[in-house]
């Protein structure tokens, strides 16, 4: 497996589709102001922690099984079956949902690919808030197309690390070295499937190998003083079926959906739960501005508080 390598974005990058020597310049996606509606704060909040584990279905956590994951719903509040992502269930796009709060067409990341003359995803995300709120923000993929999903200006660390090994090697210094916002994303489930199949032997071998970092990022957080105060949320981008995750089957669009932290309740939701409300509901435990345009709310439901807006529909146009 590759060691992490630390990205840095050119102001030229060659293109998948373009000729050998042709180049497309960097054009900064142009970004809406905040808007300035402070949310409340959760009193003992001090940082947030989003982990996606790439095509993870909800029924494999406990078949897996991945006790570290385990011991966070049992801790916090949890969706078993009610959370589901975008309808196009692919890496990119749904990712890009997870983090802006925004429908496929409003975010614009419309392919399962960093096309660069596309840009960034549009709007206003979360990590666009972290940093304007001046929190030290970190993201660390195992896909470098998730580029995409926030302009190199907002994350102050970025790194690729291909495989489970090297994404503990990437996270652990960066929770030494402490953090506002911090998106961690794990491959190896999506890339298994595909290869062996969802629910497989190979599947579940490498769920469990995430699980084991996991467990290791919350001994790192314990162990430096962080644990307390930091909010984590474990979710996906999709679940998948046989080799594919191409939106046939509900199994394609059903993810996992975990809070835990302070002011999180033990609590099983049952509500309607989108992947837009990830970045609502990280927003909201941050205490950064809520968006206005956002298709994502927070489910406040899982701080024990009334929930005043839901989902009658799915939000984006079908």
């Amino acid at each position: 497996m590759q060691a992490a390598a630390t990205q840095t974005l050119p102001e030229t990058i060659s293109t998948s589709t373009a000729s050998p020597t042709a180049t497309a310049t960097r054009t900064p996606t142009p970004k809406p102001a905040p808007t300035l509606t402070p949310t409340p704060s959760k009193a003992s909040i001090e940082r947030a922690l989003i982990i996606s584990f790439d095509g993870l279905r909800p029924d494999a956590i406990e078949q897996a099984p991945m006790p570290n994951l385990m011991e966070l719903m049992k801790g916090g509040a949890y969706a078993p079956t009610s959370a589901r992502t975008i309808d196009y269930p692919a890496t990119s796009p749904s990712h890009a949902s997870m983090l802006s709060g925004l429908c496929m067409e409003d975010h614009g990341v419309i392919y399962n690919k960093f096309y660069m003359y596309m840009g960034y995803s549009k709007g206003v995300d979360v990590f666009d808030l972290a940093a304007e709120a001046g929190l030290r923000t970190v993201m660390i993929v195992s896909k470098d197309k998730l580029r995409q999903l926030a302009e190199p200006e907002t994350t102050q660390v970025f790194e690729v690390a291909y495989g489970e090994p090297a994404i503990e090697r990437a996270v652990l210094p960066q929770i030494e070295a402490d953090f506002g916002l911090m998106f961690v994303h794990f491959a190896g489930g999506d890339n298994r499937g595909h290869k062996y199949g969802w629910m497989s032997g190979e599947y579940m071998k490498v769920l469990r190998q995430g699980d084991e970092v996991l467990g290791k990022i919350i001994q790192a957080l314990k162990d430096n003083g962080l644990f307390e105060t930091t909010f984590i949320m474990v979710t996906a981008d999709h679940g998948g079926h046989d080799t594919n995750h191409i939106g046939t089957l509900i199994e394609d669009f059903r993810i996992p959906w975990i809070a835990y932290g302070p002011g999180v309740v033990q609590k099983e939701l049952t509500l309607p739960i989108y992947t837009m409300d990830t970045a609502a509901t990280v927003a909201y435990a941050l205490g950064l501005p809520l968006q206005e345009d956002w298709d994502g709310i927070p489910v406040y439901e899982a701080f024990g508080e009334p929930q005043v807006e839901t989902h009658e529909s799915y939000p984006c146009k079908q």
